[in-house]
């Protein structure tokens, strides 16, 4: 199946004006044809990797360069590739003696400690290998001064070890195969003879030199007929079918799916807890994105959803992992991290470069691009599953899953709650856990009635308080932050579901589910969620659906909630944005506080604050109008 197979509906929605990423030349890009430029880089600590494994192989990283007996010797070490203007430079610190040994002992000899230097530049060559040539080199000692006894020592230096430097290779041919792979499964079958033209028209740049890597751009020529934008129809088009809108939906979920499969990869990879932070916030932030889609809202004039959230969300990958490597964290994986963003970087050119062509991408195209960031994976990268993952909640912070249990084999009526003699045996238990499990058990399929109200308050109320009181457990929070949590819990419970986890159709209690996916007291979303919770017992189970509400909110307001307040000064800001995270995601964190909200927004979170500051003023619920009243003068 193809992610972007309705293209050719929204063809004719799109709007015009794309011009070509990295477009060569002044001349008007609807009368030539484009050039498409895809960097290639190979890293400086790449270039260092590779003549480390084949030349600095002695303890400690020494490189025995040059030994004959006892007094002689050359071993290197420190080797490191930098940029100099247009060049590349090598330097390596070193040591030697250079002796005469007689009868077991060395006569005159000298001793060298200092620094190798060799300007390079670097090339490409025909069958796309990466190689140096050495423009000059030099000899310094300790305090970089050039030395005086350079004549046989450098005669070693440039017989023995520049060979080395100059036979170094990086093999450019992998990540280029990967760029034109996935080109050519990124087009309409149609247009699959004009597609290899493109790719036979593949060639490398001049090579430039930048701060810490050398890039060679992979150029690709495009024919004019693509370079066009399509006419726009003047006429309306007929609604999507219920099959067409599957489809999309089909390839959100596996779009989705290779989501997941990559930052799980990069997670692994990067062990630092702020690239963590910045994965999970493109998670979330991508899955608020394709929930309008996935609920069957697709938006005339829009262009292709699938198409869209792939670009979007590849430009925030893309960002992210460069900023990794710029900190130093990919260490020995940077080759294969080059090749991934320089194969997605390709589709990302063609499709800005070509609105002509109708840019797909096949689910062999995707899986082709996450198999180059995770080869070792034996799982099918678009495999799309609603069971929880241990990994993802490791990943992100989460306490490890509750074991899995049944749901409660209760008839499909209200639970019997005549009076309320339980509640003290709940209060006399002896621990919190044995408590909530109780309560779970009295809320089991507990819709409400009108008259029931008063007696539901209270145990609902409990339920909630003693769920983040147990989360809170775990969290490293100031102790300031707690009565916030609470009111935090209780509002959002409110704001959400009015303190409801069922509903009733057609005479039959089941889960509170919203149009969305949003299920029970908390609304958790299953899609948003999906691997982090199961589904079933978000449906059944209060207890678990308080938990895992509670989880988000902590979540959130470490993430996001803790910075508003440090911006604002306002201690109530840290809920309030974290309620507007829980709403709609992480792009509306200051929505609270924004101008530009749109009403519906303005009265959701005017709501959340009102119920936020009555629970903190002690105010009684009223469920019968899903308030809180406050008493007077607060």
């Amino acid at each position: 199946m193809r992610f972007f197979s309705l293209l050719s509906l929204f063809r004719r929605w799109m709007t015009a004006g794309v011009v070509a990423l990295l477009y060569l030349g002044s001349i008007p890009l609807v009368s030539q044809a484009a050039e498409i430029i895809v960097p290639l880089t190979v890293h400086f600590d790449l270039m260092t990797q590779e003549l480390v494994q084949q030349v600095y192989t002695g303890p400690g990283g020494i490189a025995p360069v040059w030994g004959e007996g006892n007094c002689r010797h050359l071993s290197l070490d420190r080797p490191q590739f930098s940029r100099q203007g247009a060049h590349v430079r090598f330097t390596t610190h070193g040591t030697g003696n250079f002796g005469t040994e007689v009868l077991g002992k060395c006569l005159s000899p000298l001793n060298w400690s200092g620094f190798i230097e060799a300007l390079t530049t670097p090339y490409i060559t025909a069958d796309w290998q990466l190689r140096l040539r050495i423009l000059e080199s030099n000899l310094y000692d300790e305090e970089w001064k050039k030395g005086l006894l350079t004549g046989f020592l450098w005669e070693i230096t440039e017989r023995v070890f520049l060979p080395h430097l100059t036979d170094l290779t990086v093999d450019l041919t992998p990540p280029r195969d990967d760029v034109l792979f996935l080109v050519r499964t990124a087009v309409p079958p149609s247009e699959a003879a004009q597609v290899e033209a493109i790719l036979h028209s593949a060639s490398a740049k001049a090579i430039e030199v930048r701060d810490t890597a050398v890039v060679v751009p992979l150029a690709l020529t495009v024919p004019d007929a693509f370079v066009q934008t399509p006419s726009l129809s003047a006429q309306p088009e007929a609604p999507l079918s219920a099959a067409e809108l599957a489809a999309v939906q089909q390839s959100l979920e596996q779009l989705d799916a290779f989501l997941v499969f990559v930052i799980k990869g990069v997670g692994a990879d990067v062990v630092d807890p702020h690239v963590r932070e910045e994965l999970f916030d493109l998670l979330l932030t991508s899955r608020y994105e394709l929930l309008p889609a996935l609920a069957g809202e697709v938006t005339r004039g829009e262009g292709d959803p699938v198409r869209r959230l792939f670009m979007e969300t590849w430009k925030r990958l893309h960002d992210i992992i460069q900023r990794a490597e710029q900190r130093g964290l990919l260490r020995d994986k940077i080759l294969r991290y080059a090749g991934f963003i320089s194969a997605g970087d390709a589709l990302m050119a063609l499709d800005q470069a070509t609105p002509g062509l109708g840019i797909e991408i096949s689910a062999d195209g995707l899986r082709r691009l996450a198999r180059m960031l995770r080869p070792e994976a034996a799982e099918d990268p678009l495999s799309y599953s609603s069971d929880v993952d241990p990994t993802l909640r490791t990943l992100f912070g989460l306490s490890p899953e509750l074991p899995s249990e049944p749901p409660p084999e209760v008839p499909p009526t209200s639970a019997p709650h005549s009076n309320l003699g339980w509640l003290g045996m709940a209060y006399a238990a002896t621990g919190e856990q044995e408590e909530l499990t109780t309560l779970k058990e009295r809320l089991n399929r507990w819709l409400p009635e009108e008259s029931e109200f008063a007696e539901y308050c209270p145990v609902m109320e409990q339920l909630l308080r003693l769920t983040i009181d147990q989360e809170l457990q775990d969290e490293s929070l100031e102790t300031r932050y707690v009565p916030l949590c609470r009111n935090m819990m209780l509002a959002t419970a409110l704001q959400e579901s009015c303190w409801r986890q069922f509903a009733r159709e057609n005479e039959k209690i089941v889960p509170h589910t919203s149009s969305s996916g949003s299920i029970g007291l908390m609304q958790i979303n299953r899609r948003v969620w999906r691997g982090f919770y199961e589904v079933e017992r978000l449906k059944w189970n209060t207890a678990y659906n308080a938990r895992a509400g509670a989880e988000i909110l902590l979540r959130y307001l470490r993430q996001y909630g803790v910075a508003e307040e440090k911006q604002t000064g306002n201690l109530d800001n840290a809920a309030r944005a974290t309620y507007a995270v829980y709403n709609a995601g992480p792009k509306a964190v200051t929505r609270y506080r924004a101008r530009n909200s749109s009403a519906r927004e303005k009265k959701v979170d005017t709501r959340f604050r009102n119920l936020y500051r009555g629970f903190a003023a002690d105010g009684e619920v009223d469920l019968s109008r899903c308030t809180i009243e406050r008493e007077a003068g607060q």
